[in-house]
């Protein structure tokens, strides 16, 4: 089932500095995140579980992912689990992928996985937690406001100044296991509002591109798209 795309709920965690001194400096620094993959098959094996993982979330959410910054931590960290059956029965996947795991995952420790680099200080602390903007921040490398440079894997960022929760993530699929008629599928959760829970949506780039909210569209031209954004974990190191 593929919805046709709207405005989405920029319901994402508070942000709690001004980001845009950040997004300046994450144009020529790489930020240094825990998770580093040991080499390029670990980084495909990473990447074929994330972008299927996030898929997967359109046709059957998990319970945790409650906006857009909890479906790029699921699909995260159960990319770095051993996939075994019984991990697939819990997942709810519809079918067993062929695909590698992950060799170089990080180990868990008492507090969890010390998946993400939350603080930007000269001591970095790693969590399992971090929002979208930590997420962006302190955990991605910027690529730039052309999504044709996006591959599968890589984040969608947008940022809504009028909105009371700004920042917002969607997560590039690029062809799906689901809907593979097509190579340019968006993932997303719209957040929770007053109202209503909120959702996984799904549609293609070419469709977003062409959203009636200009705001929406990840464009050059539209300020409000900061651009296409790489997990550090996907880069070399």
């Amino acid at each position: 089932m593929i919805t046709a795309p709207v405005p989405p709920r920029t319901r994402c965690p508070r942000v709690r500095t001004a980001i845009a001194v950040i997004v300046v400096a994450l144009a020529s620094a790489v930020p240094s995140a825990q998770v580093r993959l040991a080499d390029e098959h670990d980084r495909a094996a990473f990447r074929d579980w994330f972008t299927l993982l996030a898929d997967l979330q359109f046709e059957q959410p998990a319970a945790d992912v409650a906006d857009c910054a909890a479906l790029v931590r699921f699909a995260f960290r159960e990319a770095m689990r051993a996939h075994t059956p019984e991990w697939s029965r819990r997942i709810g996947l519809p079918f067993t992928p062929r695909f590698a795991d992950v060799r170089s995952a990080p180990r868990a420790g008492d507090n969890g996985w010390p998946l993400f680099r939350i603080n930007n200080g000269t001591t970095p602390r790693y969590a399992e937690f971090a929002d979208a903007q930590t997420l962006i921040a302190l955990n991605t490398t910027a690529i730039g406001r052309d999504v044709s440079h996006a591959r599968p894997g890589d984040l969608l960022y947008f940022r809504q100044p009028s909105q009371t929760q700004p920042d917002h993530i969607m997560v590039f699929v690029g062809r799906s296991h689901f809907d593979p008629d097509a190579n340019d599928w968006v993932v997303y959760h719209t957040g929770p509002s007053d109202d209503d829970a909120g959702e996984v949506r799904k549609v293609r780039l070419a469709t977003l591109a062409q959203h009636p909210a200009p705001r929406w569209r990840p464009l050059a031209a539209n300020p409000q798209f900061v651009g296409v954004f790489r997990l550090t974990a996907l880069t070399t190191p």
